[in-house]
């Protein structure tokens, strides 16, 4: 409770300090650096249920529902640019995208280049085969198998360290990957012994197919950027305040009516909740 009370302390503060108002048609203003006036082009990976994925053609899931929402404040259209998760980054930067979310960790070196709007709490899970009676207590006890990732992610950076460290008699091989779908499918063919993946889509594919997969390890909670529980954030162009100003007043409006809420009981991810981010 404490923790919500403090989020909801820092939302009030921020408002206030932004200022941005309703406008005449109810709509809370835009923001002004658009690629498409009227639109928001937001890149995402749609390859990871139950935050995002195609369902009949659409872009479904938490990430694009809760952009959806936040475009609908501001009277703006969302436009989806489904794509490789290390290639959102350089589009980004390159102009061709508004705004990333794609359950994107905020890490120290990712702030370096980018600003972020804090939306969900994020963590990450080993998902074995269901066959192969492994466990992890961390990371680092995955030397000598052989471990299914997606490229560009927290957790190849994890692994790669990991990888670098093991001995030489449990030597890991690392497959890396477009999207943690495919990293998840190397596992069910048997091709990786175990994939390692945000707690999200862990616990919603071991709940899916049990007889494929089983989830190897608890959230990870060590002390490093790349093994605590990250907050997830919508991801932007450093130092383009105007534009995460907008996005935050949208957000903070989607969280006050409760649809946020009802996004996180939707998707069973509850335990995402940013007002408890530590």
């Amino acid at each position: 409770m404490k923790k919500i009370i403090a989020y909801a302390l820092a939302v009030s503060a921020f408002s206030s300090a932004t200022a941005l108002a309703e406008t005449k048609d109810g709509c809370l203003p835009a923001p002004p650096h658009l690629i498409e006036e009227g639109t928001l082009t937001v890149g995402v990976s749609l390859a990871a249920p139950p935050t995002a994925f195609l369902q009949d053609d659409k872009a479904s899931g938490l990430d694009p529902d809760l952009i959806r929402a936040i475009a609908d404040k501001m009277c703006v259209k969302p436009n989806f640019v489904n794509m490789a998760f290390a290639g959102l980054f350089p589009a980004l930067i390159a102009k061709r995208l508004d705004v990333i979310n794609s359950q994107v960790g905020i890490t120290e070196k990712r702030k370096e280049t980018f600003d972020f709007v804090p939306v969900f709490v994020g963590g990450v899970r080993i998902v074995a085969g269901a066959n192969t009676g492994l466990k992890f207590d961390s990371e680092n006890d995955t030397c000598g198998s052989t471990m299914a990732i997606m490229g560009g992610s927290t957790q190849m950076a994890a692994l790669e360290k990991v990888q670098e460290s093991c001995p030489a008699d449990k030597k890991m091989t690392l497959k890396a990957f477009g999207g943690q779908a495919e990293a998840l499918n190397e596992v069910g063919r048997g091709s990786a012994e175990a994939a390692f993946v945000d707690w999200a889509v862990a616990t919603y594919a071991a709940k899916q197919r049990p007889d494929q997969y089983v989830v190897a390890s608890p959230i990870l909670s060590g002390k490093g950027p790349n093994t605590q529980r990250n907050r997830i954030g919508i991801v932007l162009r450093k130092g383009d305040d105007a534009n995460a100003a907008a996005i935050q007043a949208a957000f903070d409006a989607v969280v006050k009516d409760g649809q946020y809420d009802a996004l996180l009981q939707k998707y069973g991810l509850t335990e995402g909740d940013i007002r408890a981010a530590n």
